[in-house]
């Protein structure tokens, strides 16, 4: 029977006669393992067939075998059961076990800390593990998750939350006849979109590197110098006015590389893995939607 309140969605009953149909290519062998005759299992998928409008089958004397169309459902329809069992195992037997995830030092300091608060607070059984590292490969191992910054897309395996854009900046009151820069070691030669500007030109200026983020940060804040602003990763500091577009308001930002969220393939039979991934990808959607008030002010 099928729900007045999901009306597009084939009864529970089919679809599993359906997958174990397609795993044995058989409804003889399928009604053996769910105690149904052949034709009550051979009943459900022509009812999920209908249901869908798409034939799932092909029909022989020696069984069944699957279409291209059934191949793609079966794929969904597994990872679908899998993770609702997965779902009513927790909720009976309480917490699984924690989530697995690596990210970079500056993106867990300075923009996952929160939110991840966030998410914590409102949901308390969901547990998860940290771990930051100076730099996140394209095929990180022994995580669930990673989330790190690449210029470029890292493949098919990873899905983009946002893009960066970067711009130098200061605190209000930082001067200097010789101005320090601060580099993070990690994520290159930022400086080099602005070489061509007089006060920053190669050999005009100190530059000081790190591979901590968070400690140029301090520095810059301390008005100690002035360092490439990851925008997304700043935009507190910018909307409160702590730092300011250096040396001048008319400094051109610059979109550079993004950010983006791994899934390894064991993240699927994990409930609190992907309930996270779906949390967190709706999350950056809302976020990004709204610049810091120095770069809107700058369009305007």
């Amino acid at each position: 029977m099928r729900s007045q309140r999901y009306p597009q969605l084939p009864p529970l009953d089919a679809l599993v006669a359906f997958e174990s149909a397609a795993e044995h290519e058989s409804f003889a062998r399928a009604g053996e393992e769910l105690f149904l005759t052949a034709s009550a299992v051979a009943y459900q998928v022509k009812k999920l067939e209908s249901t869908i409008g798409v034939q799932l089958f092909t029909r022989h004397g020696k069984g069944v075998t699957l279409t291209a169309k059934g191949q793609e459902f079966l794929l969904l329809v597994k990872t679908s059961l899998s993770s609702l069992e997965s779902y009513v195992d927790w909720i009976k037997h309480g917490r699984l076990a924690p989530v697995k995830l690596i990210t970079q030092h500056a993106i867990a300091q300075l923009w996952l800390q929160k939110r991840l608060g966030v998410y914590q607070h409102n949901f308390p059984d969901n547990e998860l593990e940290i771990t930051a590292v100076s730099t996140v490969s394209g095929n990180p191992q022994d995580t669930d998750i990673a989330i790190g910054y690449f210029q470029h897309d890292p493949g098919k395996n990873w899905q983009c939350l946002w893009k960066e854009t970067l711009i130098p900046v200061a605190s209000k009151a930082y001067k200097a006849k010789t101005p320090v820069l601060y580099q993070d070691m990690n994520w290159h030669d930022d400086w080099r979109f602005w070489q061509d500007e007089k006060v920053i030109a190669k050999g005009v200026a100190k530059m000081r590197r790190s591979s901590l983020y968070g400690l140029i940060l301090q520095l810059v804040l301390d008005g100690h110098g002035a360092m490439v602003g990851r925008v997304s990763l700043i935009k507190k500091q910018l909307n409160n006015g702590e730092l300011r577009p250096w040396p001048s308001e008319s400094i051109q930002a610059v979109e550079s590389g993004g950010y983006y969220l791994y899934q390894s393939p064991s993240c699927k039979d994990h409930v609190v893995a992907m309930h996270f991934c779906h949390w967190l990808t709706k999350l950056c959607s809302e976020e990004m939607r709204y610049p810091p008030i120095c770069l809107i002010a700058k369009k305007q």
